[in-house]
């Protein structure tokens, strides 16, 4: 835009953002001696009115004044700045997991680093926040110098797709999980997935600590664990690592324990092979084959297939156990045990455990009492020895509660295991000698072999009848 004048020409950029003056040549102040003063000044006045007219923001009047009192003619020159607009920011997605997991060993306060504990996953519960849609900011409107306003370029509305298990709550801003499980971005949509799938559970993933279920295409290995809320699957084999979980385990191809704690389930356990593990399980297990393993579950001990073999260890279940082979043609040692809950047997086993160790403290304080008494008899029973004879009796006075107590709950498991009569061995196959069988508090050793038979007790004793 343009605006001419005989004295001078006015330029507005095409924006509307800036006004430049150029003072013509010839026109504005007479070159002769009869211009006074006083007419420079009015006709200074005069432009700077013509230009207010037209220019209503950003004038730079001083600088105005400056270019018309020095008669600086023939150059362009800035005289106003209007006001830009400042556009809105954009809104944006605030996630509250990490987008970028990476492969960190832990690294404890000693400086010793563990590269089990990598933390791979994104855990998430039912109702937890996954990201927040924060809204766009507003802008700031300009002005052209001629007063018209520029409106601001608004920001633009976040977005985010999401998927399975994920809910917009009401407030239209906040996207929250319905299911305990993990959370990811799968082709930029928020989705929280109740299954955690992996290829081996190693050194490239380090230990699983999932909310959800867990899934191995192949092995897990020495070392490792894997803690899921949901079911375990493996389809290779589990090689001494350790699983812990609220649901059931498939083991596709077996279990190989090293004598370490292998499995502890709140579900059940099915698996081809069982060797040298150490599984606790509240629901039922069934396999082709358990070797020389400690077993403990409240439901059934199934063998099946071919083989279905028990051979060596201690397999106890809370009602049944059922086998084709059990022991082997070399007498092994294998105790069978049914009737009752492993968990309280287990229990039970710690409570003699602990009452002989109390026993054991009980002597040796006893002794220490005597002697002390012997010295305080004798009148050589100085400061620091009355105190610790005064220790000793409170210690011994402690450890007799403790007994009693001790003493008391084993009595109330011994007897409940007396009442026990529901437990029974069926075995379909041979019974070989080196078995020892358990139902409740009564005991039958194998001598010989057996066939097709079923142990089950009655009246206080085991008996055998017909598979």
């Amino acid at each position: 835009m343009q605006n001419n004048s005989q004295d001078y020409n006015l330029e507005i950029t095409r924006d509307g953002i800036e006004a430049y003056i150029t003072l013509i040549n010839k026109g504005i102040f007479l070159e002769d001696k009869k211009e006074t003063s006083v007419d420079k000044e009015e006709r200074i006045k005069t432009i700077i009115k013509e230009v207010k007219d037209i220019i209503k923001v950003g004038l730079k009047e001083d600088e105005l004044i400056e270019i018309l009192s020095g008669e600086m003619y023939g150059e362009k020159i800035l005289i106003a700045e209007g006001i830009k607009p400042i556009a809105g920011k954009d809104g944006y997605v605030k996630f509250k997991f990490d987008l970028d997991k990476k492969l960190t060993p832990k690294v404890y306060d000693d400086g010793t680093v563990d590269y089990r504990e990598l933390d791979i996953i994104n855990n998430v519960r039912k109702g937890d926040v996954l990201a927040e849609l924060i809204s766009p900011e507003e802008g700031k409107d300009g002005q052209k110098v001629n007063g018209e306003i520029i409106k601001y370029k608004p920001g633009k509305p976040p977005y985010i797709r999401y998927g399975k298990n994920v809910e917009l709550l009401e407030d239209g801003i906040t996207l929250v999980s319905t299911m305990d499980g993990l959370v990811k971005l799968d082709a930029n949509r928020i989705i929280v997935s109740e299954i955690f799938e992996v290829k081996n559970v190693n050194n490239e993933t380090g230990n699983i600590n999932f909310n959800g279920a867990v899934l191995v295409r192949e092995n897990a290995l020495n070392g490792f664990q894997i803690k899921a809320d949901g079911d375990v699957e493996v389809y290779g084999v589990v090689e001494g690592a350790y699983i812990e979980n609220n649901g059931d385990v498939v083991i596709k191809r077996g279990i190989q324990g090293y004598n370490r704690p292998t499995i502890k389930t709140k579900g059940n356990i099915t698996t081809k092979f069982v060797e040298n593990a150490i599984i606790n399980a509240n629901g039922s297990i069934t396999a082709e084959a358990i070797m020389h393993s400690q077993i403990a579950c409240k439901g059934n001990v199934n063998l099946v297939g071919k083989r279905g073999l028990i051979v060596g260890g201690v397999c106890r279940a809370g009602r049944e156990i059922k086998a084709r082979v059990i022991g082997s043609s070399m007498a092994t040692s294998t105790i069978l045990e049914v009737g009752i809950d492993p968990n309280i047997t287990q229990k039970k086993e710690k409570l003699g455990q602990d009452i002989v160790a109390i026993k054991d403290n009980l002597d040796k304080i006893i002794k220490s009492l005597n002697l002390l008494e012997s010295l305080k008899k004798a009148n050589r029973l100085d400061k620091e020895k009355a105190q610790m004879y005064l220790r000793l009796i409170k210690t011994k006075d402690n450890l007799l509660k403790e007994l009693q107590e001790k003493k008391d709950e084993y009595e109330i498991i011994e007897k409940a295991s007396e009442n026990c009569s529901r437990g029974m061995v069926k075995v379909s196959g041979i019974i070989y000698p080196g078995v020892k069988i358990i139902i409740g508090n009564s005991n039958y050793f194998i001598r010989d072999e057996m066939e097709r038979c079923t142990f089950y007790r009655e009246e206080g004793e085991i008996r055998i009848g017909p598979y």
